[in-house]
């Protein structure tokens, strides 16, 4: 029964093994090409957010700037209330 096959030529096994050679390796590169772009997509996000942070910090540190204004003012105002309040009552009793 062996004897009545025909043998293929070393040539055509070699040509066909080396194409699904190629075409493996075309796959693996097109994959890993896909991974780059992925990767690639991620480090443009991250670096989006990271620009995000750096705006909200100096937002955050502009905000503190306003707010220790904001507490210097009203311990001021508080000051000259307090004591015109002292004026009002001496005013008063004398």
């Amino acid at each position: 029964m062996k004897k009545n096959r025909e043998k293929s030529s070393p040539i055509l096994s070699g040509l066909i093994k080396m194409f699904f050679d190629i075409i493996k390796h075309f796959i693996k590169d097109f994959e890993n090409i896909r991974k780059v772009k992925k990767i690639d997509s991620v480090a443009e996000k991250f670096s989006n957010i990271e620009h995000m942070i750096v705006r909200l910090e100096d937002k955050i540190q502009d905000n503190r700037k306003y707010i220790e204004d904001l507490k210097s003012r009203i311990l001021w105002g508080n000051i000259i209330t307090i004591i015109l309040l002292l004026i009002i009552i001496y005013e008063l009793i004398r």
